[in-house]
């Protein structure tokens, strides 16, 4: 297993009870393995990229979809060792079911404390938990399995998790991490959060804090999105895309993570809209030792770029918006491009700032008669005034190094994942193009470095069958994790 840092945090209930609306429940004192950065199931210290193919066969049930993992090493994803889950999987709950689209890989973390990260798998309110192991994400057994996340009850104490998004962070700061997701405590819609460990077999979880967001901060809750904005090393949540109350206009609060509860924050703004996704990634952009926020709005072709404080937000740099009318980013603002359905970020240039990767699912290419819908991805460079468009640049299928060519419905950048899987300090970027080969899917493999950043030369491809699936598995590549 990694060797990780360990704090420890004694969560009192009593004390919790005083905390702004927040109301514990069977709070435990724990101490765990903190989590790291990167998704390694398996524990060997390499990063780790789950792929999820939801319209892939399995057993003859059609659309029934599966979730991949490929496992770092030195000399990069191992292909030949993948594991391919279904639930058809000995140890994974439910079975397949046609138009099932068992898909949703969404977050990830060690959700159970044993030094393993675990996968989040999503969709609607069913949500299960792949666990990790030393032989990965098996199924089964001892090594690995899965198990259903508690779905509650629509009562006070044992709040309903309602579906559509979900995060996954060490909120208290006990060192395991923490299930969150809306919920409804049988009155109000708010925030559920299951704290960590969770149990491997029933799903439950040590705690459950619920937040009443419309009585305490005026906000329906819609997306959240988890990360350490801060900088104290206790991740926080931001609500996003709610309503605020009263007014019915969209909008977004910071809740700061602490051993006794969650706190109020500053707001947090941005091109809101009531809806259950919106993509996410989080780094230091700046350099200033706390993680910015990047949220794509794809419906406006925009993404947002929030800085970290100590409040959660910072008044500087300045919160924007990006488009690909900003000056300096490549492309054109075209209806319909997507520009921001899906982020990734890291350091793709190795100057000590992260960058921030950009999916435009469906834009299009030089020949509308050839390439609608074929996407591209824009790479924007972090620095210490924040993200600058300096050095912007723009890559697709049609560019030089890139396998294949860009093509109608290809979806080029429709998922997107920075991970230097052989940890030889050069990150990798991963696009996804769920449409490529009549949406069977593929996931691209882009080389970065100090001299040239995101480069197409040198890349490869890969497909479900290249993992050991079956060849004609549908859509692989529209979502992923590293």
């Amino acid at each position: 297993m990694r060797t990780r840092a360990f704090t420890t945090a004694a969560v009192c209930a009593a004390a919790l009870l005083g905390v702004g609306g927040v109301t514990p429940v069977a709070a435990a004192d724990r101490t765990g393995p903190v989590g790291g950065a990167g998704a390694d199931f398996n524990g060997d210290g390499y990063p780790d990229l789950a792929i999820g193919a939801h319209t892939a066969t399995v057993d003859g049930v059609r659309r029934a979809g599966v979730v991949t993992v490929a496992y770092g090493s030195a000399t990069g994803p191992r292909y030949d060792t993948a594991s391919v889950i279904s639930q058809a999987t000995p140890g994974v709950p439910g079975d397949p079911a046609e138009d099932g689209t068992w898909r949703a890989v969404s977050a990830h973390g060690d959700l159970d404390g044993d030094g393993y990260d675990d996968l989040v798998v999503n969709w609607a309110e069913r949500n299960t938990v792949l666990w990790g192991s030393a032989a990965g994400l098996t199924g089964g057994g001892t090594a690995g399995g899965g198990t259903t996340v508690t779905p509650g009850t629509y009562r006070a104490h044992d709040p309903k998790v309602l579906g559509g998004t979900v995060g996954v962070g060490d909120v208290n700061g006990d060192g395991v991490d923490d299930f969150i997701t809306r919920g409804h405590n049988g009155t109000a819609y708010g925030l559920s959060v299951r704290l960590g460990p969770l149990d491997r077999t029933t799903g439950a979880s040590a705690g459950v804090w619920f937040r009443d967001t419309g009585s305490l901060d005026k906000l329906g809750t819609s997306v959240v999105h988890v990360g350490d904005l801060t900088g104290d090393g206790i991740d926080d949540i931001v609500v996003s895309g709610g309503v605020v109350l009263g007014n019915g206009t969209p909008g977004g609060v910071v809740l700061k993570g602490s051993a006794t509860g969650l706190a109020k924050g500053g707001g947090f703004g941005g091109p809101h809209a009531y809806s259950t996704f919106y993509p996410s990634a989080f780094g230091d952009l700046n350099k200033d030792g706390h993680q910015d926020l990047v949220t794509g709005h794809p419906e406006d072709n925009r993404i947002y770029v929030a800085y970290g404080g100590p409040n959660g937000i910072a008044a500087t740099p300045k919160a924007r918006s990006y488009t690909q009318a900003s000056a300096g980013v490549p492309g054109l603002d075209e209806e319909g491009d997507r520009f921001g359905s899906a982020l990734a970020v890291g350091d793709t240039d190795q100057d000590g700032y992260d960058d921030v990767i950009i999916g435009a699912s469906y834009e299009t290419g030089a020949d509308p008669a050839t390439t609608t819908a074929s996407g591209a991805i824009t790479v924007l460079r972090g620095a210490a005034a924040g993200i600058t468009t300096a050095g912007a640049k723009s890559l697709t299928q049609n560019s030089k190094g890139v396998p294949s060519a860009s093509e109608n419905n290809d979806h080029f950048g429709s998922a997107l994942a920075v991970a230097d899987t052989d940890l030889d300090g050069a990150p990798e970027i991963y696009v996804g193009g769920n449409g490529e080969d009549g949406y069977k899917g593929r996931v691209w493999k882009l080389p970065a470095g100090a001299s040239t950043g995101v480069t197409g030369v040198g890349s490869t491809s890969f497909h479900l069958g290249t993992l050991g699936g079956s060849p004609g598995g549908g859509n692989f590549g529209y979502r992923m994790i590293g």
